[in-house]
């Protein structure tokens, strides 16, 4: 059986198009593929579907973590392809849907890759970077050893900073150590993906995102990180790192203008949207 695959750099129009096609058949349910919607309280920054439309169309993988837990691309695969055997098995029809490649092709090729999407890369290099920060390059070389042993060995005998960080940042985004992915054959699903690829001309996706974040802004954005930060929410937890909940921390602390840190959050969304196309043109099936 194929399965609809809806992606596309982020303000795309992936969840109307989703939502659209789920009101038209009411036996289609959404699996979500974005990192940032799985944590509970980063609703507003991250355009999570709203419970109006989470009450009316079934929705699934969205919410199920604090914004303190972890969560890998192996994780993601074990939890979206028992949700679709589950949905397939009740006579309804999946369309997964999401901007997060690594997800994507964790859940439908395996982890056989040493690819990595950029999003959850740079939430690794974040958390490795403060992790060595408070533990030193010893430290972390130590614990690594059991995570992944194949690389340790290397690491430990060269002394490479940029080699620990790299295993370290595959680690973190994928739950799987980077030392045995370049060993293993694809764990490829039973389903193959049939893709939807929305990527907008340039301008009109930099528009989309411009109207967007002041959307966002309207919403209360900057509200939701306040009540993140007073339920004791700080910059080290994995959900602060999608794009603009640091920035926006920052304004509430009184360290940042909001007019600035609404430019920054712009421009990191475009340039994130520039990695999703590159990551995204590989599908193929592109429209406008």
């Amino acid at each position: 059986m194929k399965i609809q695959v809806i992606t596309g750099p982020t303000a795309s129009g992936k969840t109307a198009l989703a939502l659209q096609k789920a009101r038209a058949d009411t036996h289609i349910e959404i699996v979500n593929a974005d990192a940032s919607l799985v944590y509970k309280g980063f609703d507003i920054g991250t355009a999570k579907p709203s419970m109006a439309e989470r009450t009316e169309l079934h929705h699934h993988l969205i919410d199920t973590l604090e914004p303190s837990q972890s969560y890998s691309a192996a994780d993601y695969s074990l939890a979206a392809r028992a949700v679709i055997q589950d949905i397939i098995a009740r006579g309804s029809i999946p369309i997964v849907v999401g901007g997060t490649g690594l997800y994507i092709d964790a859940l439908f090729y395996g982890l056989a890759t040493t690819d990595v999407d950029e999003e959850q890369r740079l939430k690794a290099r974040a958390e490795y970077d403060r992790q060595l920060a408070q533990n030193g390059f010893e430290a972390m070389l130590n614990e690594l050893k059991p995570l992944d042993p194949v690389l340790y060995e290397q690491i430990a005998r060269e002394r490479n900073p940029r080699r620990l960080q790299r295993a370290w940042e595959f680690y973190l985004s994928t739950g799987t150590s980077l030392g045995e992915a370049r060993q293993q054959k694809p764990d490829p699903f039973e389903h193959l993906p049939e893709f939807i690829v929305l990527l907008p001309e340039r301008e009109e996706l930099r528009t989309r995102i411009v109207h967007r974040v002041d959307a966002m802004l309207t919403a209360g954005w900057l509200e939701e990180v306040q009540r993140l930060l007073e339920t004791g929410v700080n910059d080290d937890v994995p959900a602060m790192k999608s794009i603009g909940y640091q920035l926006l921390a920052k304004v509430i602390r009184g360290q940042k203008k909001l007019s600035i840190a609404r430019e920054e959050i712009i421009n990191q969304t475009r340039q994130y949207a520039k990695r999703q196309i590159t990551w995204m043109k590989k599908y193929g099936n592109h429209t406008t």
